[in-house]
């Protein structure tokens, strides 16, 4: 047992002052008698007067003394400290991963739960105890960390708020197991609805785990058959009881179709839509009712916004260009090993035809081209064929920027004539001072043509970390792709921004209306919580180019198979609510009350 307070032992002093005043007899009273018989009763009288006496035993003054030492023992608010909670050092981890926007039961969630937890925790904690707070989804954030600050900690904890990230309480017990290394003695809190390793950790773990019946969209997608669109969506009971729905579609507000379903017990429905008429590229699938979680019953999904380019890829084999290529947003590769097709290909009207090492007899009419290691007199003329390995090395242009230092070996490699309308972005030292040139880009007659004087099997280019830049924008001023390759996520991915660079830097509108900037044309955003649309924003030439993209709820957290109190290993850890400290002050207050009720009893009798 352990007390709050210590001061209050010296009202202990007050007990000697009881006995004395029980020991100090009253004033006899004087009194006129007729007879000498009473002289005896006077001289005891007289004796009387004295002021002490041998102290007697009085029950009235035991229960005053017993209810004094019960009111001091009250204001030292004694209390039991149980395994939760430590006197010197503590760490509460909460998880805030999207599972817990779950009901916990009819009137909270179980982050609301986890805060009430949490809080009766920080409360119960003894003054000047060193508390860490931690929240823990797909990464751990320490919030505060061996603050003695009880109230801080506290309104932290109000205010914490679920990320919609995927995620659990393990990396927060992985940071916690970091502190403890700094800390001996650290005792740890973890909430959780997740399962959880808390080996090598002093740790208890409070389960807000609740089986509450919930129903989600798991996915959306579709389909074009003859040009009509087809949509498929599926739909998950993950309760005990099967259930019965509408599935429906919508584009903004507007209601497209609406199916019945009838889902049996943890099993799964495919709803399927034909010939669904969109006027935009964004849906939404949402199934009705309310559950145990309403953001898992809204599916966004985002047709192609039709920037997507073609392009004919006419190579023996290239697997360095063919992964480079794959990388590149708003691009559909064909790939063929037949030069002499090229006619028939030509008819499909490629955006960007790519010729690595194999030349055409004649160029196709329309579209732009790019050649590796090739000789082409329609463009321009073979100013050296250089036998003897070179360094390459990047000129200034829009092909190369953002590459300062750009350098790279090769085992040979045409030098070309640079045509008036083209600019160079690939050199290497050539005969005395004079520097040939390597690879070219320019437009003539609004078509883009490039070439590049070596073959890529024949260097170590593909190695370096720029060659998947650099082909992304030489591949980017040939046709103007997409910002972006896909166009769904779930939230917490990183989105791959990869934008013009010769236009503006690009701007995200998320779903809430905020705008965000960003830093660079190259970018991963992940700041996607929010669920729902977005758009990324660039401005090009004068011309803004939009990319939108949907953010869906994370699946995964729509059903959590294990969680602590179903781990045997922890099941002396867990437990479903903090008990933390028994306090003893309000029981013996009520000691207190009836001890003085019997005084006042025992002295009216008296």
């Amino acid at each position: 047992m352990k007390f709050t307070h210590l001061w209050p032992l010296a009202f202990v002093l007050l007990v000697p002052v009881i006995i004395i005043m029980y020991m100090m007899k009253q004033k006899a009273k004087e009194q006129k008698v007729s007879s000498l018989y009473l002289w005896s009763e006077m001289i005891k009288n007289d004796r009387a007067n004295t002021p002490w006496e041998k102290l007697k035993k009085n029950w009235l003054m035991i229960l005053q003394i017993i209810t004094l030492l019960v009111l001091i023992a009250a204001l030292t608010s004694p209390y039991f400290l149980s395994g939760l909670v430590s006197s010197g050092k503590a760490c509460v981890v909460i998880d805030t991963s999207a599972s817990m926007n779950f009901m916990y039961d009819d009137n909270q969630t179980r982050l609301d739960k986890a805060k009430e937890e949490a809080l009766s925790y920080v409360r119960k904690l003894k003054n000047g105890t060193e508390i860490s707070l931690i929240t823990s989804d797909k990464s751990a954030v320490l919030l505060n960390g061996k603050s003695q600050n009880k109230n801080e900690i506290i309104e932290q904890i109000k205010n914490l708020e679920a990320s919609n990230y995927p995620g659990d309480a393990s990396e927060g017990v992985s940071m916690a197991k970091a502190l403890a290394l700094d800390s001996k003695g650290l005792q740890t809190l973890v909430i959780t609805d997740s399962s959880i390793d808390i080996e090598n950790l002093d740790a208890m773990v409070v389960d807000v785990y609740s089986d509450m019946p919930n129903v989600a969209v798991e996915y959306v997608s579709h389909g074009f058959k003859e040009s009509e669109l087809d949509v498929l969506v599926k739909v998950t009971n993950f309760s005990e009881e099967a259930v019965k729905r509408d599935v429906s579609l919508y584009q903004g507000e507007n209601l497209i179709v609406t199916k019945e379903v009838e889902i049996e017990a943890n099993s799964s429905e495919v709803v399927y839509f034909e010939d669904v008429d969109l006027n935009g590229s964004v849906y939404f699938a949402q199934v009705s009712g309310k559950d145990a979680c309403d953001e898992d019953n809204i599916s966004y999904d985002v047709l192609s916004d039709g920037t997507e380019r073609k392009v004919l890829l006419m190579t023996r084999a290239n697997v360095y260009l063919e992964k480079a290529l794959n990388l590149i947003p708003g691009i559909a590769v064909t790939k063929s090993e037949d030069i002499s097709s090229i006619e028939d290909f030509a008819k499909q009207e490629f955006d960007l035809y790519i010729f690595d090492s194999l030349v055409p007899d004649k160029l196709p009419k329309q579209g732009n081209i790019i050649m590796f290691g090739c000789e082409c007199e329609e463009i321009t003329q073979i100013d050296d064929f250089i036998a003897d390995g070179r360094i390459i090395h990047g000129l200034e242009s829009n092909t190369t920027k953002y590459l300062d230092g750009l350098s790279f070996g090769v085992a040979n490699t045409y030098s070309y004539k640079v045509p008036d309308y083209a600019t160079p972005f690939l050199a290497t030292n050539g005969v005395g001072e004079e520097e040939a040139n390597v690879a070219f880009i320019g437009e003539k007659q609004g078509r883009t043509f490039a070439m590049i004087g070596f073959d890529l099997h024949n260097s170590d280019f593909p190695l370096y970390m720029e060659y998947p830049l650099l082909m992304y924008n030489l591949v980017n001023e040939c046709v103007s792709g997409g910002i972006i390759s896909n166009y769904v996520y779930s939230s917490g991915e990183a989105v791959a921004v990869n934008a013009n660079i010769e236009g503006a830097l690009p701007t995200v509108v998320k779903p809430s209306g905020e705008i965000a900037e960003l830093t660079d044309y190259r970018y991963n955003y992940s700041d996607t919580k929010e669920y729902g649309v977005y758009s990324i924003n660039q401005v090009v030439k004068d011309n803004e180019e939009t990319s939108t993209f949907a953010v869906n709820y994370p699946i995964s957290e729509s059903k959590i198979d294990t969680h602590p109190s179903l781990i045997s290993s922890l099941n002396e850890n867990v437990v479903t609510e903090v008990k933390g400290i028994f306090n003893l002050r309000n029981f013996i207050i009520v000691l207190s009350l009836i001890l003085l009720a019997l005084e006042w009893i025992f002295s009216l009798r008296k």
